[in-house]
């Protein structure tokens, strides 16, 4: 009898076993060109298995491709001028002249100016939680939804990129306040990296190293400690959070991709390209050989450190009807041969226009071919997914083909006229 109690609370207990009915996962900078030759050595498993089971495809951005704007457009649907977040500044170039403000200022989660996915399916009973979006610090309440939203720090080494990241000391960065607690304890800061873990990224350089006299060296290698870290606290934060509440739907962000390829690009190169590079930026081409030893191997491995972080969370969340969606908001690759366009970055690539989609799950045949997608297509898709309607001042369009399996959701789509109080017909400042 003991045994039969046991046998059967057992297998109560996986029963009981929630996966997450969709994973969107988001990459940053990822697209074909710089993906497909790592995929053909067999360095990315996890995200093999995912075209493998199921489909591919570009995804379509618009310039100027600034991060901010972009992921924001992925979570609502919606072009800059309806959503209104042009960039990480309020006072940059990028925003249009008739907004732009005299004054610095950064753009934060409450000058978005409509609803993103999260509040569209929290406010329909789909519970999700998202962690590390870009703008959406504070965090916000989210009905059925829990939120843990990066910050970018000012003043010091903190900040390294226009893009936040988690830090215990900083406050209004998880909702609900239930959840804060699981996160902290979870948050991993760049200071307690060492040269040993960052061995998964480069080899760092003794101290007496003579490239640290060259440009930016030193302040790029605090990077890879912060994208080492940042990708750390996203993996176990999310994780963490989903063992103590597993959501419909779970979604995170990964930022290193971009920022490590806008530091460490050409060091992937053959030595003649590197020593092109620092030629065109007046420095010693003698330091080529040991920029290569030490960084050639960057942008391959950071890759493979966010495959191997993606393939750790799906084992755990992902279920056999699990729809997974990774995306991510543009491509990047190589500059001008000429000469390298940006001062500020001497030895990165630059962004493409055509991103990348990537889809498995039950509801997509494998060996899919996604064609004509956008970064504006994702939402109205989920919303689809979960058959809610797409509100007609969304910008983008249902991927029929994230659904080419599912007899259920080849039916027509519903639709309303706007998920705001007003709806965003018009499109303001469209320069694109």
């Amino acid at each position: 009898m003991i045994i039969f109690i046991i046998a059967y609370l057992t297998f109560s207990h996986a029963q009981e076993k929630k996966y997450a009915r969709v994973v969107l996962i988001g990459i940053d900078g990822m697209s074909v060109n710089v993906i497909s030759p790592l995929l053909k050595k067999g360095l990315l498993p996890n995200i093999s298995k995912l075209i493998e089971n199921g489909g591919r495809g570009e995804l379509d951005a618009f310039w100027p491709l600034r991060t901010m704007q972009v992921w924001t457009s992925i979570a609502t649907g919606k072009w800059p001028g309806q959503h209104g977040i042009w960039d990480h500044a309020k006072h940059s170039n990028f925003n249009p002249e008739e907004i732009r403000s005299k004054k610095k200022g950064y753009y934060y989660s409450n000058d978005r100016k409509c609803k993103a996915i999260w509040h569209l399916l929290g406010d329909n009973g789909i519970s999700n939680s998202f962690v590390g979006w870009t703008t959406t610090w504070p965090a916000e309440n989210i009905k059925n939804g829990i939120m843990v939203a990066p910050k970018v720090l000012y003043g010091d080494n903190r900040r390294t990129t226009i893009k936040g990241s988690f830090w215990k000391h900083v406050k209004k960065d998880v909702t609900p306040v239930e959840y804060e607690s699981i996160v902290k304890q979870n948050i991993v800061e760049p200071h307690t990296i060492s040269d040993k873990d960052l061995e998964l990224l480069a080899i760092v350089p003794e101290a007496n190293s003579p490239i640290y006299k060259l440009p930016k060296i030193k302040q790029y290698i605090y990077t890879l400690r912060w994208g080492f870290a940042r990708a750390k606290s996203v993996e176990k934060i999310t994780l963490a959070l989903f063992r103590k509440n597993p959501t419909d739907v779970v979604s995170f962000y990964f930022q290193g991709t971009d920022s490590y390829l806008h530091r460490f690009w050409i060091f992937q190169k053959n030595e003649d390209e590197i020593s092109n590079r620092l030629k065109q930026f007046h420095i010693d081409t003698k330091y080529a050989p040991l920029l290569k030893k030490h960084f050639g191997d960057v942008v391959t491995n950071c890759y493979r450190e966010v495959d191997q972080r993606i393939g750790r969370i799906l084992d755990e969340i992902k279920g056999p009807n699990t729809l997974v969606i990774l995306v991510s908001d543009h491509g990047f690759g190589d500059g001008p041969k000429e000469r390298h366009p940006f001062s500020a970055e001497p030895y990165g690539g630059i962004h493409w226009s055509k991103g990348m989609i990537i889809a498995s799950g039950p509801t997509i045949k494998n060996g899919t071919v996604i064609k004509d997608a956008s970064v504006l297509d994702i939402a109205p898709s989920l919303l689809h997914f979960f058959q809610l309607p797409v509100a007609k001042d969304m910008q983008g369009k249902i991927l029929k083909s994230l659904f080419n399996a599912s007899q259920q959701l080849q039916k027509p789509a519903k639709f309303i006229e706007s998920y705001e109080k007003v709806a965003q017909f018009e499109v303001p400042f469209k320069k694109f």
